[in-house]
């Protein structure tokens, strides 16, 4: 009779999973990326369309723009949020957005390093300082003026959407007069 670690050492040589190619691994990373994003596109078209929705998906509104749970605190921009949603998609439809995020790509809080850099002519190092060009431009209502800074930095929608890739191409440096960021000269 077989011992169980002789079995155990047959199944192990019998059942070789080679995993030197491709794995399942970044294409599942994907796919929840891009369902991540799609999950929330359907909640704000629902919101945005019905406007109940975006006061019964507060809570996970106020996750997704701030990293918080505190929907109470953020009712305020309820109105504003729901104007821009309609001004984006405006801008979309006359040519005059720039949507730089794949739908499967991973989320970002900076920019691709090997597209873009920072101008050395630029002199507050990494920060933007307090130019908010792109901000202002889009008339984003989470751009606190008083303070100069974004309301939701770094939040889900920060880095699922184009915030946190900005800039990634030449068109959106052009689009947004952005004088911190210029496009990395090709080898």
């Amino acid at each position: 009779m077989a011992s169980m670690s002789s079995i155990h050492s047959h199944v192990r040589e019998t059942i070789q999973v080679d995993y030197s190619g491709s794995t399942p691994l970044p294409h599942i990373r994907k796919a929840g990326w891009a369902a991540a994003r799609l999950l929330f596109t359907l909640c704000s078209a629902l919101s945005v369309i019905s406007v109940v929705g975006c006061y019964l998906l507060s809570p996970l509104f106020t996750y997704w723009f701030f990293g918080s749970g505190r929907f109470w605190k953020y009712l305020r921009l309820t109105l504003p949020v729901i104007r821009f949603s309609y001004y984006l998609a405006y801008l979309t439809l006359r040519g005059q957005s720039v949507r730089s995020f794949p739908w499967t790509g991973p989320p970002m809080s900076g920019p691709d390093r090997r597209a873009v850099q920072i101008n050395p002519d630029w002199i507050h190092a990494e920060s933007c300082g307090d130019c908010g060009k792109c901000c202002r431009k889009i008339q984003c209502p989470f751009l606190d003026r008083e303070k100069g800074h974004c309301l939701s930095y770094n939040s889900f929608y920060w880095r699922y959407f184009n915030c946190g890739r900005y800039p990634s191409t030449q068109e959106e440096i052009d689009l947004y007069q952005c004088p911190k960021w210029i496009v990395r000269k090709s080898a």
